[in-house]
C-alpha cells in the first residue's frame, strides 16, 4: 500500500507537531494510504501508536521515553541534529518522493479533503510510491473534522497517563459540577516577539472573574484545573476552586482536553486541548476580551483569535 512519511516539522515542539501530524492522518486516511511519522520521536512513547522500524525506535525514540525537558535542552538538541542529517541524507537518497512545503508567511497548505493538491504532490498521488512530507504547515480543517473519531482512537495517549487522567477527572467531577481548564503559557512567551502573547496571572484572574461575571456561573460549582510551563502564584487564584497540574506537558493536554471548557493562552496546545476534547477555547488577551464572540460556543470551532494555530 501506498505509504505516506512525515519527515521534519522544523524543530516544533509538542502541539504544532500534533496540528501537522492529525492534519496528514485525515489527509492518508481520505486517500486510503499508510502513515509512519519518524519525526515524531520526541513524543511519540506518550502515545500508543509505534514507531515500526525497531533500529529507529531504539536509537531515537526510546531515549525520550518520560523525557520532560524543553528543545532548548541539550539532548532535544543533539537528537534534532541527528534527526536532520537522517532527513538530510534520506532526501540525497530519495529526493523524488520529497514533497517540501516552506511558506515565509506562514500560510498553510491545504490537504484532501479541504482541498485538491495541486502541483507536484498531485502528480505524485498519481504514482504507486512513497510519499515524503517535509513542511510543519499542512492543515486539513475539512478532514480532521471527517476522521474525528479515528483522529481521536489514534492520538491516544499511552495506558498510564490514560488512567492518571481518568482517575484525577473522576475525582475532581465527583466534588465539581463543571471542570474548567486554564492553560498558561509562560517560559518562553516572556520574551518572545516581545512577550507580546505573554499573559501575568494577576490578568489571568482578571479574565477568569470576568468569565464567571459576564455568563453568570456560580464560583462555588466550578474547578479551575490550572496547567502551565511555569510556577503558579496560588495567592493569585484564591476564593476560586482550583487544582495545579504537577504533570508532563502530554498528560497536561489530556486533562485540558478532559474539562468543559479550556480558558488558554493563544497557543496551539490549548487550541489543541480544545479539539481533542471538541470543546471550547476562550482565548486570553491582555487586550479586553470580546466575550459575545464566546456565548453559545459549546464545542471546537476555529477561533479567529487563536492565530498560532494557522488555520
Amino acid at each position: 500500500m501506498k505509504k505516506i512519511v512525515i519527515m521534519q516539522t522544523s524543530g516544533n515542539e509538542l502541539a504544532n507537531q500534533l496540528w501537522n501530524y492529525i492534519s496528514i492522518y485525515a489527509y492518508a486516511k481520505e486517500k486510503g494510504y499508510e502513515l509512519e511519522n519518524p519525526a515524531f520521536f520526541e513524543y511519540g512513547n506518550y502515545f500508543t501508536m509505534k514507531e515500526e522500524n525497531p533500529i529507529f525506535r531504539f536509537f531515537f525514540f526510546a531515549p525520550f521515553t518520560n523525557y520532560t525537558k524543553r528543545k532548548t535542552a541539550f539532548r532535544r538538541k543533539v537528537w534534532r541534529k541527528l534527526y536532520f542529517w537522517y532527513v538530510r541524507i534520506s532526501f540525497y537518497f530519495s529526493e523524488k518522493h520529497f514533497f517540501s512545503y516552506k511558506n515565509s508567511e506562514n500560510k498553510p497548505y491545504y490537504l484532501s479533503p479541504t482541498e485538491k493538491s495541486f502541483g507536484k504532490l498531485q502528480e505524485m498521488e498519481t504514482k504507486n510510491e512513497d510519499i515524503y512530507l517535509d513542511s510543519w504547515l499542512f492543515r486539513n480543517p475539512v478532514g480532521i473534522e471527517k476522521y474525528r473519531k479515528e483522529i481521536t482512537g489514534y492520538f491516544k495517549p499511552r495506558k498510564d497517563i490514560e488512567i492518571l487522567v481518568s482517575s484525577l477527572v473522576k475525582e475532581w467531577r465527583a466534588q465539581h459540577k463543571t471542570l474548567i481548564g486554564v492553560h498558561i503559557r509562560q517560559g518562553d512567551y516572556r520574551s518572545w516577539k516581545n512577550g507580546v502573547y505573554f499573559i501575568e496571572q494577576t490578568r489571568i484572574r482578571e479574565i477568569i472573574d470576568e468569565y464567571l461575571s459576564v455568563f453568570k456561573k456560580n464560583k462555588d460549582e466550578i474547578l479551575f484545573v490550572i496547567t502551565s510551563d511555569g510556577l503558579i502564584d496560588e495567592k493569585i487564584f484564591e476564593g476560586l476552586n482550583f487544582a495545579v497540574s504537577k504533570q508532563n506537558a502530554v498528560t497536561d493536554l489530556f486533562l485540558l482536553a478532559s474539562t468543559d471548557t479550556i480558558i488558554g493562552s493563544n497557543s496551539t496546545f490549548g487550541a489543541f486541548a480544545s479539539y481533542y476534547g471538541n470543546i471550547p477555547l476562550i482565548v486570553m488577551q491582555n487586550t479586553p476580551i470580546d466575550w459575545e464572540y464566546y456565548r453559545d460556543k459549546t464545542k471546537y470551532f476555529e477561533n479567529e483569535y487563536c492565530t498560532m494555530v494557522h488555520y
